[in-house]
Formats: structure tokens, sequence, C-alpha cells
């Protein structure tokens, strides 16, 4: 019989924010990055079936003894797990592992951390472009479609009774932006359904946004935020489901408005 044995104490982190540039000007809602020992992120692997056996205690000195501990506040079981030998024709292979005692919940929460953390940071696009945008001229807000679109993550636990999953998926679902005008009471905020509409020539001067913004009077170096907010939604393999709390993702676009200058000639 072949032993393998590897045992976790620690708290696992897992860094899921990209390079340091890209995280410039950029809000990313919640700042949870650790998992809890045990859970593993994706879905079970095919080594996760019945041909595994686990035993609640450990065999020590003749002594079958059961073994918990509580470490910042969760709750663990020794488990070992008995599977059949991947290298030995009719071995087998042993592994110790510290479970923990979470409900769905925690591991929907979990698993939408992770999810924030995957989803991508808002591409702005404006016209006239931000750092050159006219009095009176309305201007035009959005963010790229690779910017809006949903985004799933899954995590599962190895128990006795078969891996839980539970698998959280962040959906947007409407665009806010904050063009910062100091002229406008609460600076001009408006909440866009869906992504926003880019502007190309074929459309004329005189079409209208779908999120837009007209600054009546000159601005200099101001600070607006564009939003993305996401509906979070969970679901397992047990049966579960439910929702957590909206999150944001967000990013800051500095922004210039002038006047057109007339030219008067004889």
């Amino acid at each position: 019989m072949k032993f393998v044995i590897a045992t976790l104490f620690a708290l696992a982190s897992l860094a899921v924010a990209g390079s340091a540039e890209a995280q410039t000007d950029i809000e990313v809602g919640g700042n949870g990055r650790t998992l809890i020992v045990g859970l593993n992120v994706g879905e079970p692997g095919h080594r996760e079936t019945s041909a595994c056996r686990w035993n609640t205690t450990v065999v020590t000195d003749g002594d079958e003894t059961p073994h918990r501990m509580v470490r910042d506040g969760v709750t663990y079981r020794w488990f070992a797990r008995i599977c059949p030998s991947t290298t030995t024709a009719g071995g087998f292979e042993m592994t110790y592992h510290w479970v923990p005692v979470v409900s769905q919940q925690t591991m929907a929460t979990q698993a939408s951390t992770l999810a924030i953390g995957l989803i991508p940071v808002p591409i702005v696009g404006t016209s006239p472009p931000a750092h050159r945008g006219i009095v009176k001229v309305p201007m035009w807000w959005w963010v790229s479609r690779s910017s809006w679109r949903t985004v799933s993550v899954s995590v599962w636990l190895p128990t006795p009774t078969g891996p839980v999953t539970v698998r959280a998926t962040a959906k947007p679902v409407r665009l806010l932006v904050d063009p910062a005008d100091p002229t406008v009471f609460g600076g001009g905020r408006r909440t866009c359904r869906g992504p926003g509409l880019a502007w190309n020539e074929a459309m004329g001067d005189d079409a209208l946004g779908t999120c837009q913004h007209t600054y009546n009077h000159a601005v200099r170096d101001a600070r607006a935020r564009v939003s993305i907010e996401w509906a979070i939604s969970w679901k397992s393999n047990r049966g579960g489901a439910g929702r957590l709390p909206n999150r944001e993702t967000t990013r800051t676009v500095r922004v210039a408005v002038g006047e057109i200058q007339a030219l008067v000639s004889d």
C-alpha cells in the first residue's frame, strides 16, 4: 500500500489581481483574497468518485481518536481519504485533509470573491475624448464589450459524501457614470442600462447616446468615475441557490472641457 500524506495547516492565499500597471486608477469592490483550507478552485477532478473511501478518525497508538480544530472561527475536521493508486496496480493512496465545516453560503461568498477578482476592469470610451470635451456638446460614455460579460467561478470541497460544488456568477446589470460636473447638483451622476453606445462617424453629430452628459460650463481636470455594477448569484450541486450583495468595479477618468472660441473676420 502506498501512502501519500499531504497535511495542510495554514490558510492558502490566491492572487487574482493583475499587474501593478493594470491597477492604476482602478478600484475593485471587496478585498478578500483568502481561501479556506480544503476549498478548491474549479470543478472536482475525475478522481473524486465513489472509489475513494473516507475515514473520520486516525489510528494513533492503537486508539482511534477523532480530530477537530478551530482556526479563525472556522471548525475543521480531520479526514483520511483512501483512493486507488494511480501508479501501483491494486495499491492505494492515502491523504489526510483538514476539511472545513462550512455552509454553501460561505463557499458562495468565497467563489464570488474570486469572480470579482477575475472581472475585467472597465475599459471606458468617450466621445468627444474626455480630455478634450466641448461645452454644450454631449459627451457619450460607454464601456467595451469585453468589459461587459458574465464571469463565473466554481469552488468545491471534498467530503465523505462526495464533493460539494458551488458556482458563483457575476453578471453586469448597469453602468454608473459620475461625470464629476461641478456645476450640476450631484455632479451629474446617472445610471445607464447596458454598456453604453460607442459613437462613430456614421451616426452623425445629432445622434443621441444611451449614456451621455452635457457640460454647460468649462471644466478643468475633473475626475469622473465609471462603474459597472454586478449582480452575484450562486448555485450548488446539492440543490442550494441564492444571491449575494451586488458589487462594483470602477475606473477613474480625467476630464477637461473647454469652450470653442469663435473667429471673427471683417
